[in-house]
């Protein structure tokens, strides 16, 4: 069961990632981006959170350092995925942004779990075709990799937080999508504005998949080891690679489609010997 919602998650995500990148070729200011999305996602969340969850605690702060810690580390990598995407394709920043499982897998090694030798050689793999990916002939990097790799790890701490909180499933997301709706609201106010007509629909369909995607990672963590789900859930990499390559027509250097391979390879190992 925890590889399946964890591959809903990564689906859910992908798709959120390529109407994601249709928001920031309008050259929409990052914060309005991350506002109304963020806006979309917890507006849907939070009734099937109340309906399912009924407010069951336990209430400490505890428990809700989890979520606000997760909702905090969202928007960082969120801001780092609109930088990324402005700069870059979304095949190369898909596949280096997908190591958030193999970062994740890291933590949790460090919070007890204890990973067989295969998967931490799978690990050093992972890292070698995100290196592939990020190098560019003619730049030290490729464009929008280095807010990649940060991002990956932003992401990475808020997979581990969702992990960690011993609060219901959809609560644990709730409180997370408001936390990160609360953090943006000011910067938000500083320009106020809405959505232009041509992100309208990618912004809402981007804040609905984030919001499936968000669930279903909950209930994978929730049932099943947090390396596992994690490691599944960043599937959304091999997806929106393969989206942007085929659907979207990106150009990529040899060494950069190796990248993507060997990195998806390594990622789909770690999810099968997890």
């Amino acid at each position: 069961m925890v590889v399946l919602f964890g591959l809903i998650t990564a689906f859910s995500w992908a798709f959120a990632n390529v109407f994601t990148q249709q928001a920031t070729r309008t050259r929409t200011k990052p914060a309005v981006i991350m506002f109304w999305v963020l806006l979309v996602t917890t507006a849907a969340i939070l009734p099937f959170a109340l309906a399912i969850d009924h407010l069951q605690g336990p209430w400490t702060p505890g428990s809700l350092a989890w979520p606000i810690a997760a909702g905090a580390l969202a928007d960082v990598g969120f801001f780092l995925l609109l930088r990324a995407l402005t700069k870059g394709s979304l095949s190369v920043v898909a596949p280096i942004i997908a190591l958030e499982g193999g970062v994740a897998t890291v933590l949790a090694i460090a919070l007890g779990e204890r990973p067989s030798a295969l998967q931490y050689l799978l690990l050093v793999v992972a890292v070698l075709g995100a290196v592939l990916v990020a190098l560019e002939p003619g730049r030290r990097t490729a464009a929008g990799a280095p807010e990649a790799v940060l991002a990956a790890v932003a992401y990475a701490g808020v997979l581990v937080a969702l992990g960690q909180s011993p609060l219901p499933d959809l609560t644990t997301v709730g409180i997370t999508r408001a936390t990160s709706v609360l953090l943006i609201l000011p910067a938000f106010l500083l320009v106020r504005e809405l959505p232009k007509r041509a992100n309208a629909y990618p912004i809402l369909w981007c804040g609905l998949l984030d919001a499936v995607g968000f669930a279903f990672f909950a209930f994978a963590a929730s049932v099943g080891p947090l390396s596992v789900a994690s490691v599944t859930a960043t599937q959304w990499g091999t997806a929106a690679a393969l989206i942007g390559i085929i659907a979207m027509r990106e150009r990529l250097f040899t060494n950069q489609y190796i990248g993507i391979a060997v990195t998806l390879l390594a990622v789909t190992g770690l999810g099968l010997a997890s």
